[in-house]
Order: structure tokens, then C-alpha cells, then sequence
């Protein structure tokens, strides 16, 4: 693996648990104090998801063009 491979990586890892702390500590929120999951919560995990989505698409659609040169 090259360094950019491990980049993108921990970037990828470090925002999916950071979307599963948010995600999860809203849920149990929610359920100790009895009220609805807050929708803007569900908005950052379609966002984020959606952004890491084209960053690694991104980066494998430069890796393959890099390779063909």
C-alpha cells in the first residue's frame, strides 16, 4: 500500500466512527429522555456518507487514470 492508499484510509475510518458515535449517542439520547432521533442527525449521516462516497471515487478514478499513463 502506498501512503495515499493509508490517507485515504484513516480518513475514511475516522469519519465513519465519528458518524457512528454521533449516530449512536443520539439514539441513546433519545431513548433515555423519551423524544424523536433528532433529523438533522439522519441529514449528516446522508451528507457525510455521501461526501466520503465521491472522495473515494475520487481518488480510485485518479489511481486508475495514473496507472494507464
Amino acid at each position: 500500500m502506498k501512503f495515499a492508499d493509508y490517507i485515504i484510509l484513516i480518513i475514511t475510518a475516522g469519519v465513519m466512527l465519528l458518524l457512528g458515535v454521533i449516530i449512536i449517542g443520539d439514539y441513546m439520547i433519545a431513548v433515555k429522555t423519551n423524544r424523536h432521533i433528532n433529523p438533522e442527525i439522519i441529514t449528516l449521516m446522508k451528507m457525510s456518507i455521501t461526501g466520503l462516497i465521491g472522495i473515494i471515487a475520487g481518488y480510485i478514478g485518479g489511481k486508475q487514470s495514473r496507472e494507464k499513463d
